[in-house]
């Protein structure tokens, strides 16, 4: 990987149907008042919510060097209105907030997976898995509009010369254009190295990691589960279901409000843990396949987000430009046994810091000191 752009942030749309738990979710994970009222169309404006990641490493780094500040990794919570039939024309109000989530990392489809007689259902029927493909063929249809817009803008800027840049855009464009017809998402689509850089720029909804999350309560038919979450792993290609997670969003949201000794005595009386707002960010890191890194001193410690496969000149550009820029090589030591040890000249004496080129892949849970020309 020759470029990370990645750094403190990273963020996740919330998308599904009216009433299926979007902003009951949204509230539990950024304990942030929106609206959760009990029809369609109640968030009515444009939700967002900040949240530290949690980051035990981090708290013993921060209590390591008594840190004057510390700078946690965050997550951007982004909870749109219900999207149904129509809201790429715009039916309801979803269509004014798709934008929203242009430059979200991750979509989390919010499927309703539980029958209730206080709650409606938009279209009176429980079945996650249609719920997900009218959300779907929404973002679609989107998608196609903004595909159909630049292929004219090229065919109409081509006609002073085609350039090689110009048809690799044409050609990328026209694949799109038929696969989005198809009902085909983005993130299916095969496109080459090149292909690709030119996708990422065009911010498509459909070409975004998915994660599924099943508002599920006690008591459900599991059969009828199992099956919803065969046909989400099909149609996803996520065979060790791994981003497919079931969930009761009510208590997540209660769960949300308790203190860790109330979680505790919860978890104790229960018998097995449930899923936790702190579970649903580390599936969005895992789904985005990233890892953490550390810098610290006296003055200040920071946690850094970048993906897997990162090297450490890039991970310098992460933290400043000009590190990068001037890179000339890098002390790296893993974090928690150079507190575990007594510190950095400790870890020093032990052998424990080692010294890398900008080729080294950065791993999870690095302290990296760079050196750089002034």
């Amino acid at each position: 990987m020759s470029e990370v752009t990645r750094s403190h942030t990273l963020s996740l749309g919330i998308v599904g149907l009216p009433n299926a738990g979007k902003s009951s979710l949204f509230n539990a994970l950024t304990k942030k008042s929106v609206p959760a009222e009990n029809f369609p169309f109640c968030t009515i404006d444009k939700n967002i919510g900040v949240v530290e990641i949690p980051d035990e490493r981090l708290r013993k780094l921060s209590e390591f060097f008594n840190a004057e500040k510390v700078v946690p990794s965050v997550m951007t919570f982004v909870d749109i209105a219900g999207l149904v039939k129509g809201a790429s024309k715009g039916e309801g109000l979803g269509n004014q907030f798709l934008a929203h989530i242009k430059e979200v990392d991750v979509i989390v489809y919010v499927l309703r997976a539980f029958t209730s007689n206080e709650i409606v259902h938009v279209y009176n029927r429980v079945n996650p898995v249609e719920d997900f493909e009218i959300v779907q063929a929404e973002l679609i249809f989107k998608d196609l509009e903004a595909v159909e817009k630049k292929l004219a803008s090229v065919i109409r800027n081509s006609k002073s010369g085609i350039t090689s840049e110009s048809q690799l855009q044409r050609s990328v464009l026209e694949k799109l254009k038929q696969g989005l017809n198809e009902g085909i998402p983005v993130i299916d689509m095969i496109f080459n190295d090149e292909e690709k850089e030119f996708v990422k720029e065009l911010w498509l909804l459909t070409a975004k990691q998915r994660l599924f999350l099943l508002n599920c309560k006690e008591g459900l038919d599991e059969e009828k589960i199992g099956e919803w979450e065969s046909k989400l792993m099909e149609i996803s290609k996520d065979v060790k279901k791994e981003y497919i997670v079931r969930v009761d969003v009510k208590l997540l949201s209660d769960l949300a409000g308790m203190s860790d000794d109330e979680l505790n005595e919860y978890v104790e009386l229960l018998g097995s843990k449930p899923i936790t707002v702190e579970d649903v960010i580390m599936y969005a890191y895992k789904r985005l396949k990233l890892l953490t890194f550390y810098t610290g001193s006296k003055k200040e410690c920071n946690a850094w987000t970048i993906e897997s496969g990162a090297n450490v000149k890039s991970a310098a550009g992460v933290i400043h430009t000009d590190l990068s820029k001037n890179f000339i090589t890098a002390d790296v030591v893993n974090v928690e046994e150079m507190i575990n040890v007594g510190g950095w000249n400790r870890a020093k004496e032990e052998g424990l810091v080692k010294n890398h080129g900008k080729e080294y892949i950065v791993r999870d849970g690095d302290y990296i000191v760079i050196l750089a020309n002034a």
